[in-house]
């Protein structure tokens, strides 16, 4: 036993230090609370389509999701970022949609517009990092969608949406 005390102290080192991590991630996890139900109807704009990649999942950062548009349409249409993005991701409980909240109210972002359509504008692509969207760094398991408004030129707002879900 004496020359297995060394092997079995290590082993005892590494359990505490991995369920000090476990124990830390479980107390620091942070839910993003439901907002408002949405009732809006999605993907109605002819030949625009948004598509995502498998959700990367980290316990530092929460969900990583990376979306496509691609459009294949003369007509133009127009993300807008601002205080609250154009990007939105929302939760389905019981068939009804619902916007999560963002943990905070003021984004350090600038206004950006993008166009997309055309003849120029065919693919945007980006990604919703969970913490630094302010969405938090966990997700309850459930089906979740990412949302993002487009405008049309006279302003009117359509939606994109993609689905994905949550397993543990």
């Amino acid at each position: 036993m004496k020359r297995f005390r060394g092997w079995i102290i290590l082993l005892i080192f590494i359990a505490l230090c991995a369920g000090g991590v476990w124990l830390t991630l479980q107390v620091t996890a942070d839910y993003p609370n439901l907002g408002e139900p949405v009732s809006y109807s999605v993907n109605l704009v002819d030949g625009f389509e948004l598509t995502i990649e498998k959700p990367s999942y980290s316990p530092f950062k929460g969900y990583t999701i990376q979306w496509t548009v691609s459009a294949d349409s003369k007509d133009v249409y127009f993300l807008t970022v601002n205080s609250t993005g154009f990007e939105y991701l929302e939760r389905c409980i019981d068939g009804q949609w619902y916007r999560l909240e963002h943990s905070q109210d003021n984004f350090p972002f600038n206004s950006m517009v993008f166009a997309l359509g055309g003849a120029e504008n065919t693919r945007l692509e980006g990604s919703i990092v969970q913490k630094y969207n302010y969405y938090g760094t966990r997700l309850e398991i459930g089906a979740y969608r990412i949302v993002l408004e487009m405008k049309s030129e006279d302003g009117t707002p359509h939606y994109l949406a993609a689905e994905f879900n949550v397993r543990k």
